[in-house]
């Protein structure tokens, strides 16, 4: 696996940019199913790095987000693809060896048997709230209380064991008899600290998350499977890390929608306070997670930056200072976010415009693509953004000439073709269609 060189002090973050996107080119470390495939997947990520690095490269990358699509084609519902996850492995490989993407596509979320083994309150899921033919569904709450923001600022780890986790786990729910960590500094404190774990709803809970981690194992441990065989068949990933922006953090799964709003008019200080707060966080965790892979990328799916969620100056005070600060933060070690700004972001191009030359890829779900050449051509790659519309309903031919306007748009290259939003419903057809039109 990726290992940093050892003068990886001394590189600047070009050079450590560089580094990890030679080894995700290289695929040393996949054993490929001959070397026809090892040819196929240098010759993808080339064609990727072209359009991240905004050289006009020998055609554009097609990169679609699929979710349900790839599992429905195959006749499986969300029940049985999030609570027997062994049965998704022949449909991924499948429509990897029909479609022949430029990255591998994998539609694993996670185990519902985790979710519900934890009593996971954040979602509602096929077999648990939802219909068989669903997969997942947020449930806007308050899971952090208004007046709690001094507590989270002051110690988010500690927030989160005795006041976040228990609301949103039911299996949790006795963490909040934990002691302060911190506090755990003589002799006598040893015996007080680890009294509750001698507490009957404690030692349940511990053997409820011992069983949970046997299953996430058990899940690991075939999406493993899946993504080492996509790799082996060709298929690079471009993907790898995962994060989120700072508002995202409090406003999606904390504070909730209503209470992010009001937030911003009656605490805004608090709000700013603990997305910056986040900051050294997220950095840590995305970078630790990237070394682990040898990963160049890390996907940010941004919700509430839309245009339609906040004005462009609340989106300059509250939601672009934090995540900056995060990329940057991924800069330095030569890592590039690839931000997925759902919904439009027509009024926030002129604002993300201000960031260095080659260290961002925007993928754009609403946005005028027009304009966003216009303002972000030759700064940040581009990826997306044919609408759910087109890729579900309207005939193909309307679909065809969406694209390719896409690609006359972009025909200097540094661009990437894909869809706007996860593609749950759709057609074989529609889907085919995106390939067509950028092999020519």
């Amino acid at each position: 696996m990726f290992a940093k060189p050892e003068n990886w002090g001394k590189l600047t973050p070009e050079e450590r940019r560089t580094v990890r996107l030679d080894y995700w080119e290289s695929g040393e470390w996949i054993e490929f199913e001959g070397p026809e495939k090892a040819e196929k997947y240098k010759k993808k990520v080339r064609l990727l790095r072209d359009a991240v690095e905004m050289k006009k490269g020998e055609r554009v990358p097609v990169v679609p987000t699929i979710g349900g699509h790839l599992l429905k084609r195959a006749g499986l519902s969300g029940r049985e693809a999030l609570y027997n996850y062994e049965l998704i492995s022949k449909p991924i490989i499948d429509f990897h060896n029909e479609f022949n993407p430029d990255t591998a596509i994998s539609p694993m979320m996670g185990s519902a048997k985790v979710w519900e083994m934890l009593d996971y309150k954040v979602y509602a899921w096929a077999g648990h709230g939802l219909p068989d033919h669903h997969y997942f569904q947020t449930i806007d709450r308050e899971y952090m209380k208004e007046d709690e923001y001094p507590l989270f600022i002051d110690d988010p780890s500690g927030f989160y064991i005795k006041g976040y986790l228990p609301r949103v786990f039911g299996a949790m729910e006795p963490l909040k008899k934990m002691f302060e960590i911190p506090t755990l500094t003589e002799i006598v404190h040893v015996c007080p600290a680890v009294l509750p774990f001698g507490m009957p709803d404690v030692q349940d809970m511990l053997k409820r998350l011992m069983a949970a981690g046997d299953e996430a194992m058990k899940f690991m441990q075939v999406s493993g499977k899946i993504n080492g065989r996509l790799q082996s068949l060709g298929f690079p990933t471009l993907k790898s890390g995962f994060a989120k922006a700072p508002f995202d953090m409090i406003g999606d799964t904390m504070r909730g929608v209503k209470g992010m709003v009001m937030d911003m008019y009656r605490r805004p200080n608090d709000v700013i306070a603990a997305c910056d707060r986040l900051v050294p966080i997220v950095i840590r965790d995305a970078v630790n997670a990237c070394n682990s892979m040898g990963a160049a990328f890390v996907l940010f799916p941004l919700h509430k930056g839309a245009d339609t969620f906040m004005s462009p100056d609340q989106y300059k005070r509250f939601y672009w200072p934090s995540l900056r600060a995060v990329m940057e933060g991924l800069n330095r070690e030569g890592i590039i976010p690839i931000l997925f700004a759902e919904g439009s972001y027509n009024k926030r191009l002129e604002i993300i415009a201000d960031y260095p030359k080659g260290w961002s890829l925007w993928y754009f779900d609403q946005t005028d693509m027009r304009k966003a050449k216009e303002i972000l051509g030759g700064t940040a790659c581009i990826q997306g953004n044919v609408p759910s519309s087109l890729m579900t309903t309207a005939p193909v031919e309307q679909l065809r000439a969406y694209c390719k306007e896409l690609l006359e748009i972009f025909r200097d290259g540094g661009f990437i073709l894909a869809n706007g939003a996860v593609l749950d419903d759709s057609t074989d057809e529609h889907v085919r269609t995106l390939f067509e039109v950028a092999r020519g």
